[in-house]
């Protein structure tokens, strides 16, 4: 009879193999590719986003300088016409739409899917992640020095309501409201930003206006991260 060779795999090894799979899987759970994806609610009477600007169609009317009414009916014609064609009073509605129009662009330059680690979810805890320099710019103040996030930053920050893809806070005098644009790759490294817009106004003055900020977020572990702002 020929002998016969046991072989012996420690078990130590066997529990670290299990774990290494184990791991894997999670991670590979964790990582989602989603589809980009656009608020097309924002855009008057629009019905459809499309795959190219041109598909983007909507009537929205504005006050002339000269007192006429100017139907605007795609981003083209807003960015052909610009601020002088505009009258004054209508500037805070001007603004939205060339927002809107901004994170259209950035919709269309996106790739058709990327990996998320973004919740499902745009809710109050979301936005307490958000960095410390994720709300308007009023022009004089410093954002440098706001390394925490926005929850840690701004220890007066209170929710006031929250609604479909938008929530609204209150901050030191300051009421804004973050609109969730649009969902993609932006920038094009593999991983979907978020473009939001922050509609604003201070309690008991007359200032108000519209502002963006795209973020993002390349690991689960990570808290989002300004990638472009106006």
């Amino acid at each position: 009879m020929s002998p016969k060779t046991i072989t012996c795999i420690p078990f130590t090894a066997m529990v670290l193999g299990l774990y290494a799979c184990q791991t894997t899987r999670i991670e590979l759970e964790t990582a989602k590719e989603e589809t980009r994806w656009f608020n097309l609610e924002q855009f008057e009477s629009a019905d459809s986003i499309g795959t190219t600007p041109y598909d983007l169609e909507f009537d929205i009317a504005y006050t002339g300088i000269d007192g006429d009414i100017i139907h605007i009916t795609n981003c083209f014609q807003a960015t052909s016409l610009g601020n002088s064609g505009i009258a004054e009073r209508e500037f805070a509605r001007w603004n939205l739409l060339n927002v809107n129009c901004e994170a259209a662009k950035r919709f269309y330059e996106a790739p058709e899917s990327a990996v998320t680690y973004w919740p499902s979810t745009f809710d109050f805890s979301l936005i307490k992640t958000f960095p410390g320099t994720a709300i308007p710019y009023l022009g004089g103040q410093g954002l440098d020095g706001r390394s925490e996030t926005l929850g840690k930053h701004a220890s007066s920050l209170a929710l006031i309501q929250s609604g479909k893809n938008s929530i609204e806070v209150s901050h030191d005098g300051l009421v804004v409201k973050y609109v969730l644009l649009a969902q993609g790759d932006f920038n094009r490294d593999g991983y979907q930003d978020l473009f939001v817009r922050m509609d604003w106004y201070t309690e008991g003055a007359f200032g108000k206006g519209h502002d963006w900020v795209v973020l993002t977020r390349t690991s689960p572990n990570t808290a989002p991260m300004m990638l472009w702002r106006k």
